[in-house]
């Protein structure tokens, strides 16, 4: 429609005008495009970019600002190998009668039930069924859409596009329309996240990793790559001029006046679609944000010489965006004069928007006189609008940047008269400003403000408040700010460990350091149920000893102790870290200033304590505490102690069905269950404490679960689960909260442990139907009996790692080691590095097995330099406990990897100075540095099968005789010898296994030995083992190197592809199968069975890159190995 800049000069004239005119009262024409020779469209070469776009409308709307090319999806002329392979299935589909796949979809469409049409997709999708029509596809594409959550990305329904691209089923024009619709909807929620996210970042300086995450989605390439398709294949009858006017509006955020133009040609072109005030607002909005002015004049010229006849609408939108179009070139003057001369000249209403968006341009290029100048203007002017709470809100964010407490201190009262509910982002702007300034008053009244309009408070903005409170020696203020903070989210939202008020308060309590300070913050989370964490634990009672100390100090602290405050510090003793000295010396501590106050003792606390000691098998401190106990627990202590269940069921409440003597039955039931009578324990349970109408110590509960697992009693896991969960309905608000937060947290990690995926996944569920999540422990059980697929594994850690840290869920030790060794696995180096430095700048300490998972990544990606670093700075560390596997890790690196035996035999030595007993893998590592690192030593390889017997009481396990007869038949090509070492085998009394027999095979196939090969592997099928799919593709190696192709097939063929194995067990073939059976065609010379045979591993669904691996043998030298036998199979 109009070229870009430089080429506007036939833009003006009558014929053009003309053109468009005769187009929106009569029928289409095409010939005003042929008047832009400069604008070169080709469908197969957009690009999602421009140079001309602005700094202001870049950051305004936080795109990336590079240029991103993408291609357009392959329309069915495309002549490439793929697509006429997808043409040739879909053939097949067509004539025939729905399949049954598709008529269950449809079904379950037409009941609306979206998660059973997915639920369907992904089984049958698991299993190598596909839909057949592509009304089948779009069902299950626009469930994906139903079921998708507010700003969540559209990968499902993207996934499931390209699955309907691949078995050639093309879409409907109506498909394309809801797809390029949906992607751009997902791009204007993208972008005002991102902004919205940006502001956060400028904000608190925190990085907020989400924010590449959303930048990279792309859905305006996908878009733009659909509406090419659409195009080319004549597939855009059910585009509306919606659809157009979406994707203008999308690009013109970037200027992209290429794409921009091409799609309005196809609008031209369009025959059940007509532009209208929209499209002409968009491009306009496009050469602005492009910086081509004139053709913006032009854009708005041709709109008012054709306004009357397009649909009615509101003129001030279309002359809006042509000062929009000035203020996105900088041209604030220009904009303003737009104002005067154009819109109030016109008679078209003026509204407060265009002037704020000059005032946020001149905020942004800082020049605030000018904004203020213009908002004095507004104030005082009655013949211009009034100015609202944006208006002044853009200029209160702008004095906030700069550090001008005063002036955005006037404007952010000013801003209070206007409704600032869509003004929180500048409101914390101002809040961030005056916590910056140590102004923690002002910050603290804007807090109450919006606590006043009910907001949703964001918790580190209160964070940065109660820190400047912190910060200016002001620790009773930030208390009672924190107090009045927790007050007001209590009634909107359930605060519990994980919450992030929890945390701030946890946080707060560790920046004290007066005791009673501490107290008075633990004390009012404990009101909603929220223990001190481990560090908080430990600050308590270190603040606890050193007042103890101090005499003075003592005497003033300890004024004001009561039960409550003892509670809390043996709450403290038990979650801090602990030996069992420090715990049981702290416990007894605690004691004697109890006795010395008269502060009554329970029988609670007794158990409770006994309970711990009991654990730690401390039998001297056991009788201590016994002793020092005793003369409380008789009936006529109890009662001069006041330790009776009334007054202690007064103390916690009426409402409580936590007594203590259901506290102390519960002891009771803990210390029966780790001796081992867990029948008992639940006796114990359910006739003293749950038939009386009292509910278990939900703790309690949690250490006998864990108790069961450890001892690998798992049936009496859900015994107690079974015995108590219905009690726990009993209870009250935050307690039943925590009650169920404990049991089905504990449960999770049982069957975690257990590997029951399934159930460990239902626990998860019942947390999360109750606002609940996993602790740190559990998520890491989680995931460590999650996917064994390295992508899923990869993709699962992440997921776990983001939604863990999402809901401020405390990461533990074992959450960061699990985290780690999936990352290791996945050869995601760098992400596990990054893990490990936020576990210590979380002052969460490594230990061994973290070392050893980080130690492992860089090995796996190859970085010697890092995995020696990190070894040394494990070995260092002062309580270092060695672990032989990470020793092993490192021999094998230096013997498979890296080849070089002095470094393997390095770490050999270096593990038997750290009194570590080398394992068989250590040994057959060893056997594989002297037999397959040069200089050969096979001497001392084959003696090591006696050393490790000798000296260390390890057997030799057929994977070590497979070492050696591998290194001697397929190395140093000694058939002998490799017999020999067999036959030894053998007179030893150890069993053949598949490894070893493969080893052998391996040796006589590669020296060419076809008949003994045949004959040993009769020998393996007589002994009762079975074949393999790597020993087979050794047969079909071997029988080709000879020639003999139809041995090789029958090979083959006896095999089958996964989909057929299941009905008769036969062998599975694997991608490696497939290569070795195409080589030999190739080398054979019969190129056309080889192309058959690469036709058939298509419908096998193998990975599309092994696939593509194994079609370069087609074409390249015939040394490619894709995947070779002696790297898939490690004996």
């Amino acid at each position: 429609m109009y070229g870009v800049k430089g080429t506007s000069t036939i833009l003006n004239t009558v014929t053009r005008q003309g053109v468009l005119t005769k187009q929106l009262t009569a029928p289409k024409s095409s010939a005003i495009l042929a008047n832009i020779s400069t604008r070169q469209v080709s469908a197969g070469k957009l690009s999602y970019s421009t140079s001309k776009a602005t700094q202001f409308n870049q950051k305004q709307d936080q795109n990336e600002g590079t240029s991103n090319h993408f291609t357009p999806i392959p329309s069915p002329s495309t002549n490439s190998a793929v697509n006429q392979w997808n043409a040739s299935r879909m053939n097949n589909f067509s004539g025939k009668e729905p399949h049954q796949l598709d008529l269950t979809i449809l079904k379950a469409a037409k009941e609306k039930n979206s998660e059973a049409v997915i639920d369907t997709f992904i089984k049958a999708k698991a299993i190598g069924q596909i839909p057949q029509s592509p009304e089948t596809y779009e069902t299950v594409i626009r469930a994906y859409d139903k079921v998708r959550k507010n700003n969540q990305s559209l990968r499902n329904m993207w996934n499931a596009y390209e699955d309907m691209i691949a078995t050639g089923v093309r879409p409907s024009s109506s498909l394309y329309a809801f797809l390029i619709r949906s992607l751009c909807n997902r791009d204007v929620e993208v972008q005002r996240t991102v902004t919205m996210l940006r502001r956060q970042v400028g904000r608190t300086g925190n990085k907020i990793n989400v924010i590449h995450d959303l930048e990279n989605e792309k859905n305006m390439e996908q878009a733009l790559a659909l509406f090419s398709s659409a195009v080319s294949e004549h597939c855009t009858k059910d585009f509306s001029v919606d659809i157009y006017n979406k994707l203008l509006h999308q690009l013109s955020f970037k200027g992209n006046t290429k794409d921009g133009l091409y799609i309005y040609e196809q609008l031209e072109n369009a025959h059940n679609a007509n532009p209208n005030s929209f499209t002409f607002a968009a491009l306009i909005s496009l050469f602005g944000t492009a910086g081509d002015l004139v053709a913006v004049r032009e854009c708005f010229n041709e709109y008012k010489t054709l306004k009357e006849h397009l649909p009615t609408h509101d003129y001030a939108y279309v002359y809006n965006a042509l000062v929009y179009a000035h203020v996105n070139m900088g041209d604030i003057q220009g904009a303003l004069d737009t104002i005067d001369n154009v819109l109030i000249k016109d008679k078209v209403k003026v509204t407060i928007l265009p002037y704020n968006k000059i005032v946020r341009r001149a905020c942004y290029d800082n020049k605030l006189e000018t904004a203020s100048s213009l908002l004095a203007r507004l104030e005082s002017d009655s013949s211009l609008p009034n100015p609202d709470a944006n208006t002044y809100g853009n200029l209160l964010s702008a004095y906030c940047r700069i550090n001008n407490i005063e002036k955005a201190t006037d404007l952010y009262k000013h801003m209070l008269e206007h409704d600032v509910s869509r003004q929180y982002g500048h409101i914390a702007d101002y809040i961030i400003a005056c916590s910056r300034n140590r102004m923690p008053d002002k910050a603290y009244s804007a807090i109450e403000d919006m606590m006043e309009r009910n907001f949703d408070l964001n918790v580190p903005l209160c964070e940065k408040v109660l820190q400047s409170y912190v910060e200016s020696d002001r620790m009773d203020d930030a208390v009672k700010a924190f107090m009045s903070i927790c007050s007001f989210q209590a009634k909107h939202a359930v605060i519990n460990d994980y919450s992030p008020l929890s945390i701030i308060g946890q946080n707060l309590a560790l920046n004290s350091n007066d005791l009673s300070v501490t107290l008075r913050i633990v004390g009012l989370l404990k009101t909603y149920s929220v223990h001190p964490n481990t560090d908080v634990s430990e600050s308590i009672i270190n603040l606890y000893k050193q007042s103890r100390e101090d005499t003075k100090s003592w005497a003033q602290v300890s004024d004001k102790f009561d039960e409550r405050v003892f509670n809390t510090l043996f709450d403290a003793a038990f979650h801090k870290r602990n030996t069992s000295k420090s715990f049981c010396e702290t416990a007894l501590g605690l004691l004697q200033d109890m006795k010395s106050m008269n502060i009554p003792l329970t029988a609670s606390l007794y158990i409770r304590v006994l309970s711990r000691m009991k654990k730690y098998n401390v039998p001297e401190y056991e009788e201590q505490w016994k002793k020092e106990f005793a003369p409380y627990l008789s009936p006529k202590a109890l009662r001069k102690s006041h330790v009776d269940v009334d007054s202690v069921n007064a103390l916690v409440g009426n409402e409580a069905l936590i007594t203590s003597e259901s506290d102390l039955n519960s002891g009771l039931a803990l210390n029966v269950a780790y001796d081992g009578k867990f029948d008992e324990a639940l006796e114990i349970l359910d006739s003293k404490i749950i038939k009386n109408g009292q509910v278990p110590t939900p703790d309690v509960i949690r250490d006998m679960i864990q108790c069961a697992t450890k001892t690998s009693r798992f049936d009496m896991v859900n015994k107690i689960y079974d015995t108590v969960i219905n009690s726990v309905e009993a209870l009250d608000g935050t307690r039943k909260n925590r009650a169920y937060h404990v049991i089905f947290n504990s449960m999770l990690i049982a069957h975690a442990r257990h590997n029951d995926l399934s159930s460990a996944k239902k626990f998860y569920d019942k947390l999360r139907e109750k606002q609940l999540y996993p602790d740190g422990d559990a998520y890491g059980a989680l995931l460590a009996c999650s996917s064994s697929n390295t992508t899923d594994e990869f993709t699962d850690a992440l997921n776990i790692y983001e939604e863990a840290k999402k809901h401020h869920v405390a990461p533990t030790v074992y959450f960061y080691n699990v985290i780690i060794s999936k990352l290791a696995k996945c050869r995601k180096m760098q992400q596990a590095l990054q893990l490990f430095d936020e576990m210590k700048e979380r002052s969460i300490l490594p230990n061994s097995i973290t070392y050893a998972s980080v130690i492992s990544a860089c090995i796996r990606c190859s970085s010697e330099s890092r995995a020696t670093h990190y070894f040394q700075e494990m070995i260092s560390l002062p309580k270092y406990q060695p672990r032989i596997g990470v020793y092993n890790s490192m021999i094998q690196f230096y013997v498979q990897q890296k080849p070089n035996r002095e470094k393997a035999l390095e770490y050999y030595q270096l593990l038997k100075r750290h009194n570590l007993k080398p394992s068989q893998h250590t040994f057959k590592l060893l056997m594989e540095a002297y037999a397959n690192i040069p200089a050969y030593d096979m001497l001392t390889a084959h003696k090591l099968l006696t050393e490790m017997n000798k000296r260390y009481g390890l057997k030799p396990s057929a994977g070590h005789y497979a070492t050696l007869i591998r290194s001697y038949g397929c190395l140093h090509r000694d058939v002998q010898s490799a017999l020999a070492i067999y036959n030894e085998m053998k007179k030893a009394g150890i069993k053949a296994e598949e490894t070893v027999y493969q080893s052998m095979l391996n040796t006589y196939i590669d020296n060419n030995d076809m008949k003994n090969a045949e004959l040993l592997y009769q020998e393996m099928l007589s002994s009762g083992t079975k074949s393999s799919p790597y020993i087979e593709n050794l047969f079909i190696t071997g029988y080709g190197a000879h020639g003999d192709i139809e041995k090789a097939e029958d090979t083959f063929n006896r095999m089958m592809d996964i989909k057929d194995s299941k009905q008769n067990g036969s062998l599975v073939r694997e991608p490696s199968t497939y290569e070795a059976m195409v080589k030999v065609y190739i080398d054979n010379g019969a190129k056309q069975k080889a192309e058959e045979l690469l036709e058939k591993m298509h419908k096998c669904d193998f990975p599309s890159k092994i696939v593509e691996g194994i079609t370069q043998l087609m074409t390249q030298d015939r040394g490619l190995n894709v995947f070779s036998n002696s790297t898939v199979q490690n004996y």
